[in-house]
Formats: structure tokens, sequence, C-alpha cells
């Protein structure tokens, strides 16, 4: 699927957020339908294997799983790697990639409904995001809180591997190349005063000196240690929901210890516990803002007994349901 193929192909995108009504846009925040949409690309990582965790998700019954919760939730799609001449490097093959995932993101806004992006390397976040902004744009910024071990804040040029998963917020912020900061609009970027990391311990110099620049809010692991993850986690939902009009969830699954999470291509040690975080979005406040969350780097061929999946459930029916 392309852009060009949504079922309104005269649709602008630059013109998208005009196109909804004041009335679709109150039923964002009033509607528990929620699209799940599978982002099965390895694109962005050397371990390809996380573009197979969409579908053991579908495979263990998530959607089913958060209806027994109340939730009207179904798979919208799962996006695979698209097939293309044009796409001769990995650049362009990435950046086709989440020009189908901002299409589905769009099209999923704008009939009112919240989103579920389940990858797939991280790299998915480019177009999540991208299209979530898009889709509120005319009313106001977005928020983002951005749960990972790492700040996932690279340039080309800065970036030990070249491997895109570790680029995606630097690309939101509009730091990278064109084909991944400009795809859907050229002036379309995420304010960095509406977002805050949780959870990072693992970054190199380069990244931490860019979002400081920037004004980035980042809650490490040390912080969470010291004054505790519920504390993270409302600290972080306070930046992203003041001044914004919507704000979504991303996590990278790698930012959970992998004693609870061993489904991750990078895992670091000495992270969130995943019940913990699990049982923090339980405890919080309705959020009735939220567009949407995403889950990213989950590689179902590292995982153990389904451990991983299973929490990968528990995160999401957590987070939704505080979405009432």
């Amino acid at each position: 699927m392309t852009l060009e193929l949504l079922d309104n192909p005269a649709l602008d995108l630059g013109q998208f957020s005009k196109s909804v009504s004041r009335t679709q846009q109150a039923s964002i925040s009033a509607s528990l339908v929620v699209d799940i949409i599978g982002a099965a690309s390895g694109l962005g990582a050397p371990d390809k294997g996380c573009a197979l965790g969409p579908d053991v998700l579908r495979r263990i019954g998530l959607a089913e799983m958060l209806r027994e919760q109340g939730i009207a939730a179904g798979w919208k799609e799962i996006l695979r790697r698209p097939v293309s001449n044009r796409c001769t490097t990995n650049s362009l093959a990435l950046k086709d990639f989440c020009t189908d995932l901002a299409g589905c993101v769009l099209t999923t806004v704008r009939c009112g409904h919240r989103f579920i992006v389940v990858g797939g390397d991280h790299s998915c976040a480019i177009g999540t995001w991208s299209a979530a902004a898009l889709a509120v744009y005319d009313w106001g910024p977005l928020g983002l809180v951005w749960i990972d071990a790492h700040m996932d804040s690279h340039t080309p040029e800065t970036s030990p591997s070249g491997a895109a998963h570790g680029m995606p917020l630097a690309c939101l912020l509009g730091y990278g190349g064109p084909d991944l900061t400009q795809f859907l609009d050229p002036s379309l970027k995420l304010d960095p005063n509406h977002i805050c990391l949780v959870g990072v311990r693992s970054y190199e110099e380069e990244e931490a000196h860019l979002l400081e620049q920037l004004g980035v809010q980042v809650i490490t692991m040390d912080e969470v240690h010291k004054r505790s993850l519920a504390w993270a986690i409302r600290q972080a939902l306070n930046i992203a929901c003041k001044g914004t009009v919507g704000y979504g969830v991303s996590i990278d699954l790698d930012a959970i210890d992998p004693e609870e999470a061993p489904g991750v291509g990078t895992p670091v040690r000495d992270g969130l516990r995943g019940q913990e975080l699990v049982d923090c979005l339980h405890r919080l406040p309705s959020q009735p803002t939220l567009l949407g969350i995403e889950i990213a780097e989950f590689n179902p061929l590292h995982d153990q007994e389904n451990r991983t999946a299973h929490l990968i459930c528990d995160l999401l029916i957590a987070g939704i349901a505080r979405s009432r």
C-alpha cells in the first residue's frame, strides 16, 4: 500500500489535517476502537528477526486479549518490506516502508480510532509519529513518551553502526538524511519541548549532546532507581501532555531488563521491570488524548516460552485501557 492508494486517492498529505472535522477530532479522544498495525520490517536493524514480531503477536491472540478487556480491537494490516525497483538503497526501502506505515496511521486517526503499531525495528517510529503529528497539526503539537534503553538520536554522521534503528528520534526532530526527515512534509518536526525519554542507559556522547542542545528531557535508569518508575512515567506524561492536543507512547522493548524481556535484538542489562511498568500504566489516571502506542524491537527468535510476547500484550492492555 502506498499513500496514493488510500481510500481517498485525491487527498493531499499536506492538507490531511484540514480534512478532519472538529467532530472527528473529538472522536479521537472519545473512541476506544483500536486498529492494530503490524510493521514487519527489520530494514533498520542488523538482526532482521524483529520483522517476525507482528505475525507472532497476531498468532498468540493480541486482538482477542484486548477485546476481552472491552476494547474494540482488530488487526488493520501487517505491512511488509516493499518490493520496488526504486529501492536501490536501504534508505529508499525504509522511506517506502515508513510511507506505507504513515498511510495506515493517518487513515486510522482520520477514522477517529486509536492505533497500536507493533514492530519491527524501531525505525518504524519515523513513519508512526510523523503521521500522528501530521494528523493533529492544525490543532496543535504532538507529545511523545519514548521508553527505551537507548536515545535513538544518532545521525548518519555520528552513528557507529549506520543502522537506522538508532536514528528515529533524531529524524523526527529533523536531523538526518532527507529521505527520512522530509518524506511526509519537510516542515513537519516534533517539538523537543513535548518529548521525554524514560529508561535510558546505553548511548553515545553525540546523541546525548544533540538532545541536550535541543532541550529534550531524558530520564535515565539512574534517576528511575533514585526516584521510582512511577515518578518517571508521571513526569514523562506531564511533558507529553502539557500544551499538546494529543500524545503517543513509543516503547522499545530493550528498555525492559532482558531477564523479563529476552526477545529483543539489543538487550541491555539493568533495565525496567516489566511487571512494574505494567502496574504503573494501570495506575495512571485516564488519558483520553492518547492517539496511539507503538511497541518496537520484539524479536521472537530470541524469546523464551513467549515471555516477551505476553509481556507486550500486558503492556498494551494497560496502556490502552488508560485512554478511556
